[in-house]
């Protein structure tokens, strides 16, 4: 039972891996893959120690032939033993590496010497555990033993405490609520995953290399090997088992379905683009020649105003309000081929307050006079490409704006431009308490020409446009909205130091 679900666990961290393919996921699957090898070579030396019960024996092993299998597997001592070590001391490394690798913890971060001198007490214990040199250390001296034992109990403890506090103290640091809930799904699988590993990590090498021997049984030592527990105790044990490990295996699913739905998406959205790039060039190209003419058109109207005896009064506003229409739908027709087009990227350090400042400026354009909030507690410098980063910003705050005034809440509406760190991340934060969003159209916003306002006014690209160039910046873009309430827009930036 333990062994299926060790192994089930594997699993699920390849997944994670043929998904993400970074240094998380193969940390995941070591910590993993180590918990299986203590527990697989655990059931193995119970099976062949023997001298359990009828009941327990089927409650572990579902049957008395696979419990036989077991028993009679062709395995030495010494490579049974050195399987239990092998998982028994990597599993804590592995543990305590991805706490670090989540921890924000400045002086963590800057010193990347302290991961290799995590890996000193491990080596250690791992040569002083290799069947030969054990052999050849206790033979010697008896006592050594015990002191490695001692020592080994001390060390991997020390390791689970600290991964432990480290990743309770990253989730409390945490205040994006997508974010906690992220590494919430990891960090409890981590955890039900250590308390699978603390209920059988008692169990000494040692025991195994010396088994026939007069001393094998120790004072320390794993407690089936000093008692024989029930059937009830048993059922106790693997109970508490079962609900860690469904904890982790169903964190690590939702952590892994989340990921493979997150690059889904992004492979239906460049699929979408690219069907609909061809025809929106067309048209673009089109509908821009005929806007053209009608500017030439407009001249000629002008020049028939000058003329005597004509109503010059309406004559006027009919043409101030054509050539109006005309530049603001030229406008509109750079802007969709500004997101059609292939542009270049060119980031350079640059201040928070610059870019918020000429975004206000493009927004301002659209609505004058519209007051915006803006918290910067701190200078913040960013890589960026300006103008790119303003068009994008400024169209989430057109769109935040546009939310406030289909709720008709423009006397008590707000929008909030917000900027601070994050773990890894610079966050540009877009808040509003317009109309706000349900679950169906929070799947579809980002996708290229879908909108869900007057398709005359709106084409549907602001917010794909805005999202590839966060993505261009090797940023992500998330959103929180709820109907009603309001929405919002989350930029994260890799942090520049």
């Amino acid at each position: 039972m333990l062994i299926l679900m060790t192994l089930s666990m594997v699993m699920a961290s390849l997944v994670i891996v043929f998904v993400k393919k970074n240094q998380e996921s193969l940390l995941l699957l070591g910590l993993c893959i180590s918990l299986a090898m203590e527990i697989c070579g655990v059931m193995i030396f119970i099976a062949k120690k023997g001298g359990i019960s009828e009941d327990i024996l089927l409650f572990l092993y579902f049957s008395r032939k696979i419990f036989s299998k077991v028993q009679y597997l062709s395995i030495t001592l010494k490579q049974l033993g050195y399987l239990i070590a092998l998982g028994r001391t990597l599993f804590p490394l592995f543990f305590v590496e991805m706490a670090l690798h989540y921890s924000m913890i400045g002086w963590i971060r800057k010193n990347g010497w302290i991961r290799y001198f995590l890996m000193l007490l491990p080596g250690i214990s791992l040569i002083l555990y290799y069947p030969g040199i054990y052999r050849a250390i206790t033979d010697k001296k008896p006592m050594m033993q015990s002191l490695i034992l001692e020592g080994a109990m001390w060390w991997l403890t020390i390791y689970l405490i600290l991964g432990v506090l480290l990743l309770a103290h990253e989730y409390r640091s945490i205040t994006m609520k997508f974010c906690k809930r992220q590494f919430g799904q990891i960090a409890v699988s981590m955890t039900a995953m250590a308390i699978l590993y603390v209920l059988y990590y008692h169990q000494d090498p040692g025991q195994v290399y010396r088994f026939y021997s007069d001393g094998f049984v120790w004072p320390r030592g794993i407690g089936y090997l000093q008692i024989n527990p029930n059937l009830r105790s048993y059922i106790g044990l693997v109970a508490v088992i079962v609900v860690c490990t469904i904890m982790g295996f169903y964190s690590l699913f939702q952590y892994t379905t989340g990921m493979f739905e997150e690059h889904k998406e992004d492979m239906t959205m460049q699929r979408k683009f690219n069907m609909a790039k061809v025809g929106a060039s067309m048209f673009v190209h089109g509908i821009k020649n005929q806007l053209l003419a009608s500017r030439v058109v407009c001249k000629r109207i002008r020049s028939l105003c000058e003329q005597p005896q004509a109503d010059m009064e309406k004559i006027q506003e009919n043409i101030d309000a054509l050539e109006e229409l005309n530049a603001s739908m030229l406008d509109r027709m750079e802007e969709l081929y500004r997101c059609v087009k292939t542009n270049s990227i060119c980031m350079v350090p640059i201040g928070v307050e610059e870019i918020f400042s000429e975004a206000l400026k493009r927004f301002h354009k659209k609505y004058p006079g519209q007051e915006i909030q803006m918290l910067v507690p701190k200078p913040i410098s960013i890589l960026a490409d300006k103008s790119q980063l303003c068009e994008a910003l400024s169209n989430l705050l057109i769109n935040a704006q546009d939310a406030i005034i289909e709720s008709e809440k423009q006397e008590e509406g707000r929008i909030i431009l917000s900027c601070y760190n994050e773990r890894l991340y610079t966050v540009i934060q877009v808040e509003d308490n317009g109309k706000g969003m349900t679950k169906a159209q929070l799947k579809r916003i980002f996708e290229p020409f879908y909108s869900n306002k007057n398709s005359n006014y709106s084409w549907g690209m602001g917010l794909y446009y805005a999202r590839e160039v966060v993505k261009g910046h090797l940023g992500l873009m998330k959103v929180e909205s709820r109907p009603q309430e309001g929405s919002r827009f989350f930029i994260m930036l890799p942090r520049y130091n």
